[in-house]
């Protein structure tokens, strides 16, 4: 029996009170905070209210903790103590073709995500700094550092001497870092020149921890606030992050956030991070020079969110460059869509 769009309507909203879920980014599938047969919390829990597909049928869901899933809507209505609500001429689904579990993406493979994360530690004799000569050269102002924690590990372990360190928090837990030698590239490159030459030891640009995959990970996740967060701009690093967070005066705001992504592409992982917080809209801000990476990026987001590019005029540049009226121009602009972009750029 197929639900008329009130019915379907209807029973979306009763489960939106019964089990306090919301819409994720997409629309397509009710975000529960508390699984209802294992207990778990922390929006594991799934309901996919989104089309029919040859993959999914409306109102499968499926727990990422447990693993416990539910193929129809009255079985599904069951678990939760909701029979009152039951259509009586039940789905006739072709059991077969329907995957024994639930996922947050479209994607054709059959993928599971994984967004378990451990807590790290910040490298021995890391301390939290408001002053640094090197940052200061980067731009650093008073409301960086309050808004960015950012430390050194002044002499007291050599491993990460002459690096500036970022902690990268999740859900209030440091879950990684990357740390930056303060020479620049230049620098580092003619004195590994001679590193090598010589057989000595050579610098390493960035150190950064290894204990959670980078694909899991995303700088400044925090400021995206669950329910309140429309709109982030992801860019490739912390810099860009910081950067553009200081040029258009993010600080504390609650409705757009910048997220760095750790390069020039973006994992199913990140993406459902950012769908689990309700973002709706994703604005593309990688570097003017990653044409065919923006281009994969943009068509991979746009199955979930609304999305735009900020399509950087000059190739060489990046929001860490560029000033606030070249960024001011971009956003006010140049914002084009993934068919706009792709046109533009043949």
């Amino acid at each position: 029996m197929e639900l008329s769009k009130e019915e379907k309507e209807h029973i979306i909203s009763e489960l939106t009170i019964e089990l306090h879920a919301k819409l994720d980014g997409s629309g397509k599938n009710l975000v529960v905070p508390v699984c209802p047969y294992c207990g778990h919390t922390g929006g594991k829990y799934g309901i996919y209210v989104g089309k029919p597909t040859d993959r999914k049928q409306t109102f499968m869901a499926h727990c990422f903790s447990c693993g416990h899933s539910t193929r129809t809507l009255n079985e599904l209505l069951k678990d939760i103590g909701r029979e009152d609500l039951v259509v009586t001429d039940t789905f006739n689904l072709d059991q077969s073709n329907i995957q024994n579990r639930f996922s947050f993406l479209d994607e054709e493979d059959d993928k599971e995500i994984d967004d378990s994360l451990s807590v790290v530690n910040m490298p021995e004799g890391y301390k939290r700094t408001h002053r640094n000569r090197y940052l200061k050269q980067r731009g650093f102002t008073e409301d960086d550092y309050d808004y960015f924690p950012v430390g050194t590990t002044r002499g007291m372990n050599f491993k990460f001497d002459d690096y500036v360190i970022f902690p990268i928090i999740d859900g209030g837990d440091v879950v990684g870092y990357v740390s930056r030698h303060t020479w620049d590239k230049k620098e580092i490159d003619e004195y590994n020149r001679k590193a090598r030459h010589n057989g000595e030891y050579q610098i390493m640009r960035y150190r950064n921890s290894t204990e959670n995959d980078f694909v899991k990970l995303l700088y400044n996740y925090d400021a995206v606030i669950e329910d309140e967060t429309d709109t982030v701009i992801i860019v490739e690093g912390v810099f860009d992050a910081i950067a553009l967070t200081r040029k258009l005066n993010l600080y504390d705001n609650s409705q757009i956030a910048v997220v760095a992504t750790f390069g020039k592409k973006i994992s199913d992982v990140q993406i459902y991070k950012l769908q689990s917080k309700g973002v709706k809209t994703v604005v593309v801000g990688y570097d003017g020079d990653a044409v065919e990476s923006i281009k994969k990026t943009s068509l991979q987001l746009n199955d979930y969110f609304d999305v735009y590019i900020a399509d950087i005029e000059n190739p060489s540049d990046d929001f860490d460059s560029m000033d606030f009226w070249d960024i001011f121009d971009t956003f006010s602009f140049r914002l084009k869509t993934p068919i706009e972009y792709k046109l533009n750029k043949i």
